[in-house]
């Protein structure tokens, strides 16, 4: 008797250690952290891989946001590459190009704004990809309560909706700060200085050509003028020596008539 109880509680034991075994993996399910947060924030929220698939390894992560959520930001994953792409009108985030191995866990962040819908449950649909295979945490429940295997991380969205300034929604973007320039766009209003900007060197160039032309014209002016004057010059003393010459011939012609001999 005593044997009998021995060997069905051994069997008792193998059998719900065997069923803790197989239900591990699967109870070891991806949350979003927080699981709770305000309608309508922006938040990072971070997903959690406890294990890889059946020993193998994980090497990439592929998440549908939910419709709502906006302005996803993938967060920096050492040895990891997160981008965000839309297939089929579905925003998806994907981690590649690392390895995390089957035991060790890895946090996966995604900055986004929240849907403005709060007392609301929303879904990430998470498909792990391993060396060999893969897990499908795409579980949606029916009806709260319901337990999946592979249930899809969910949070729960609380009331009132927070208000996120506009230039807030995006912390990369630099829309706001670039229309700034735009309408500080009254930098036009400083066209006053870029009229007088070409009109002081208009001003200057009119004034050098209207002063070099008079200086061409007074130059040639004062070359006649010179070239008169000492024409004039010439034939006063030209005038000047016949004249003399003249008058010393007739004093001579008088000096001989008054003294014949």
């Amino acid at each position: 008797m005593i044997r009998r109880l021995a060997s069905s509680a051994a069997i008792g034991a193998a059998a719900l250690l065997a069923t803790l075994l197989v239900a591990a993996p699967v109870s070891a399910h991806i949350d979003p952290d927080p699981t709770q947060a305000q309608a309508g924030s922006r938040l990072t929220v971070g997903f959690t891989v406890e294990h890889g698939c059946e020993g193998s390894p994980t090497t990439q992560l592929d998440m549908r946001l939910p419709d709502g959520v906006t302005d996803p930001v993938t967060e920096d994953v050492d040895g990891w590459d997160g981008s965000i792409d839309t297939v089929d009108g579905d925003t998806i985030v994907t981690f590649a190009g690392g390895m995390l191995a089957d035991d060790v866990e890895g946090t996966f962040g995604v900055t986004m704004t929240l849907p403005a819908t709060p007392d609301t449950t929303i879904y990430f649909p998470f498909v792990q990809r391993c060396e060999v295979g893969e897990i499908r945490w795409i579980g949606i429940p029916a009806e709260p309560g319901d337990e999946l295997d592979e249930p899809a991380p969910a949070m729960m969205l609380t009331g009132p909706v927070a208000t996120v300034p506009p230039d807030a929604s995006v912390p990369d973007s630099t829309t706001p700060s670039s229309t700034a320039p735009e309408v500080t766009a009254p930098a036009t209003t400083d066209a006053p200085i870029a009229t007088t900007a070409p009109t002081e060197p208009s001003a200057v160039t009119t004034d050098v050509v209207t002063t070099s032309e008079p200086v061409v014209a007074t130059g040639s002016s004062s070359q006649s003028g010179n070239s008169s004057t000492g024409t004039i010059a010439f034939i006063i003393t030209m005038a000047t020596v016949f004249g003399l010459g003249a008058f010393v011939v007739y004093r001579a012609r008088q000096s001989r008539a008054a003294n014949p001999s």
